[in-house]
């Protein structure tokens, strides 16, 4: 192994970040190979000639043929791999069983990925926990005290670890890098492409994964309270509609922590790319409201389905 394999680490009170080089290669493969499938084009910007492309040809084939179908954000397999190898730091020792053939592809890869590519993705992952950490480390203990306040739920004890990587999560129906988390514990995965051109959206977007465990489905207070509502009025909730409450309340309790750092922080990434954009008006005048502790949580909720339903 070489120094390649080493996590580079940084932190602060509530977050532990990580660069995995493992991680980040299963990423990339994962990523070109279905840039390839589905848009008949490359991620790959040089030529690799000889052996190296072979390997890289094969690694990539293996990935095609075995794992573009699995989602990174939400396949079980892909979950389960993602929680061990990002475990693994300078040797990869007591591989099991189901990954035993998938490790063999990286290592057989890992000499070309680290030779053409970790450099450069190793850097931009840097890069974004250095121009982030500060921000994060002046706001992070208000926005979980205040994200706890509004969800009657705890935030978790421990610190929550954060892998960054290059390369993030794509879908057939979507090609954007987006962060993606497990829960219980809460395991953020962040990308270092995307998102970053507005100062304090790759935070806000941190806050946001990081707060999942405090907002699920039907259950706690907040997706309780949607279930218990729709029963009441004997409608259906519209699908995924406590994600849309989890969007606005930690887009615009952030927000408003970042302006009193003096960040021009005027518009959430909800309002910015429209995610749930059919709600939005109706959750900044009633959701809003319960932030401001003019209304409950449930007479907001009332509100908001009755006019949807209208």
């Amino acid at each position: 192994m070489t120094h390649a394999q080493y996590h580079l680490q940084d932190s602060t009170v509530g977050f532990s970040f990580e660069i995995n080089y493992w991680f980040n290669m299963h990423h990339f493969l994962w990523m070109e190979s279905f840039i390839n499938v589905e848009k008949d084009s490359s991620l790959v910007g040089q030529k690799i000639s000889g052996g190296s492309k072979k390997n890289l040809d094969q690694a990539l084939e293996y990935y095609k043929k075995n794992l573009i179908a699995q989602n990174l954000r939400s396949s079980d397999y892909m979950t389960e791999f993602k929680h061990w190898i990002t475990t693994q730091n300078l040797e990869l020792d007591s591989i099991p069983a189901k990954f035993q053939e998938h490790i063999e592809v990286l290592q057989n890869v890992s000499s070309i990925y680290e030779a053409s590519f970790w450099s450069k993705h190793k850097t931009a992952c840097k890069k974004v926990i250095d121009d982030n950490i500060e921000l994060i480390r002046q706001t992070e203990e208000r926005f979980a005290y205040g994200i706890q306040k509004l969800t009657r739920q705890p935030w978790q004890p421990e610190k929550i670890k954060v892998d960054i990587t290059y390369y993030g999560t794509a879908t057939t129906w979507n090609f954007h890098h987006r962060p993606y988390t497990t829960i219980f514990p809460t395991h953020v995965v962040m990308t270092a492409s995307g998102e970053n051109d507005v100062e304090g959206n790759w935070v806000e977007l941190l806050y946001h994964e990081s707060a999942h465990h405090l907002i699920i489905g039907s259950s706690y207070f907040v997706g309780g309270t949607i279930k218990d509502v729709c029963e009441v009025l004997n409608i259906e909730p519209p699908r995924s509609f406590w994600h849309a409450y989890l969007f606005y309340l930690t887009g615009e309790l952030a927000r408003q922590i970042f302006i009193e750092e003096s960040l021009p922080y005027e518009t959430t990434y909800m309002q910015r790319t429209g995610v749930y954009g059919r709600y939005y008006s109706l959750l900044d005048t009633h959701l809003k409201a319960y932030m401001n502790r003019n209304i409950t949580l449930e007479d907001a909720t009332k509100k908001i389905l009755t006019e949807l339903n209208q």
